[in-house]
């Protein structure tokens, strides 16, 4: 590897050009399968122009001996480039380092791959990798592996991508990694939760690729599993997209899959299902992956949701304006963080073992325990009140639209529905859970799945998007 110093080198005193063009089909993250052109009194060296996708970057590449050597240059505009001349850009430009090496990037498979991850949806994605390496197969579609992984997470324990990598005798580098062009052909990441830096970006010819659990551009960011379900989605999907500086989740779609979300699932459950399909999804645009690099489809703007980290406060229960399906929602997506939680005479409690609460609603016998402890229909109790189902041996809670139930609670310790009943109902005539605003916003707009084709969308975004097959790129 060669490095040339830091410098100012203007370019129409060192590349001139013609009108001859020779076609070669490398894909690279800044220039994609563009025109080459040889220079002028210059045979050795061919060149390609910045494109619409990057305004920023040149690629160069040098023959010597029937070879190519790769050489990475970057340059930067002492004003905006707004001619489509090749003399005016480069009356306009300078370089500002380049990076010369005889590897090339491939053209077809197997890859050279620098995975990054952390937890175990990612572990599932470096396992695929990692057995597809060690196959001597025709399918065969890595050549070599490398991670990227943290040593510990926030909480000090160990991260379950950096162990396996370790067990199976994968080169591990820390974050951030100090990188050599052309070391790797692409990188590939998932449930990273770290943004890349474009110098980082720069390194991979066919750049770095997410496997994300959603139908992008709905659920952008670091928990798409959970709010998919906190928000009644009832189709899900897996998006292969590009890696882009500063933003998660912004990059074009390369590959996109639609699947439906089975009845009740719960955040664990879902998460399994999707890391099982975002293999299937990731390995196949391994092995179309120049044939996808060439055809770019960015993100459309209608549609775009942003699934935040969830925070603790999320599980508190607002029993005067969720109704019941809200609350088993709420259940299935967060109960893997935090169970659900309400206030009770100034008390925090967790509540335990909720029962199917669709089918509590539709059981007449509800409502007659109703009329026996309130003396009025369900439609008239306020929301927040509780009392004891014996038949049921739950604690019921009405909301909004009807009633919830719970076999056990946490007060101070974990008891049953009818020991919190003894020891704190009985001294209460009218006992009532306090209704906390939690931040999640139950509104039409974000519970209402996303209709992929909406007669509704402009025809330029509605054709060629979130498609259930392959995303058209639309040179």
């Amino acid at each position: 590897m060669t490095f040339i110093p830091k410098r100012q080198i203007y370019l129409p005193h060192v590349l001139k050009h013609t009108s001859f063009h020779q076609n070669f089909c490398f894909s690279t993250s800044i220039s994609t399968h563009q025109s080459f052109q040889k220079l002028d009194n210059q045979p050795k060296y061919f060149f390609a122009f910045p494109t619409r996708k990057c305004n920023n970057g040149l690629m160069i590449f040098q023959k010597d001996s029937g070879n190519f050597q790769w050489i990475c240059a970057s340059f930067f505009s002492s004003s905006p480039i707004q001619s489509t001349d090749k003399q005016q850009i480069f009356k306009k430009s300078c370089f500002g380092r380049m990076s010369v090496t005889k590897h090339l990037p491939r053209p077809k498979p197997p890859w050279r791959v620098l995975f990054f991850g952390t937890d175990n949806f990612s572990l599932r994605m470096l396992k695929t990798l990692n057995e597809n390496r060690l196959s001597q197969g025709k399918g065969r579609l890595v050549d070599t592996l490398e991670v990227v992984a943290i040593k510990a997470n926030k909480k000090g324990s160990e991260v379950p991508v950096r162990r396996y990598a370790e067990e199976q005798g994968l080169r591990v580098l820390d974050w951030q990694p100090k990188l050599h062009p052309l070391t790797y052909d692409v990188g590939v990441l998932a449930s990273f939760g770290f943004l890349i830096p474009s110098k980082v970006i720069d390194m991979f010819p066919y750049g770095i690729l997410n496997v994300h659990p959603s139908l992008l551009p709905r659920w952008r960011g670091a928990s798409p599993i959970e709010h998919t379900i906190l928000y009644g989605d009832t189709e899900t999907g897996i998006s292969i997209m590009e890696i882009r500086p500063k933003h998660f989740d912004i990059g074009p779609i390369l590959l996109q899959k639609q699947y439906s979300i089975p009845d009740r699932v719960t955040a664990p459950e879902l998460r399994q299902i999707m890391a099982e399909r975002g293999c299937n999804v990731m390995m196949e645009a391994l092995s179309n992956l120049p044939e996808l690099e060439r055809r770019v489809v960015e993100q459309s703007e209608i549609g775009v949701t942003y699934a935040h980290k969830i925070s603790r406060h999320a599980s508190y229960v607002d029993w005067e304006n969720q109704t019941y399906q809200c609350i088993d929602r709420q259940h299935r997506a967060l109960h893997e963080i935090e169970a659900l939680k309400t206030v009770f005479n100034k008390t925090k409690i967790n509540l335990l073992d909720p029962c199917d609460f669709d089918v509590l609603n539709a059981d007449s016998s509800v409502e007659e325990a109703v009329q026996r402890r309130f003396n009025s229909p369900s439609s008239e109790v306020p929301p927040g009140s509780l009392f004891y189902s014996k038949p049921h041996k739950l604690l019921l809670v009405k909301c909004r639209d009807g009633w919830t139930g719970f076999g056990s609670v946490i007060i101070r310790k974990r008891q049953s529905a009818m020991d919190f009943y003894c020891g704190y109902l009985q001294k209460n005539l009218e006992p009532r859970f306090q209704s906390l605003d939690n931040g999640i916003q139950f509104n039409l707009d974000l519970m209402t799945p996303r209709v992929l084709h909406s007669q509704t969308m402009p025809l330029k975004v509605r054709e060629g998007c979130y498609t259930d097959l392959k995303v058209g790129h639309g040179s």
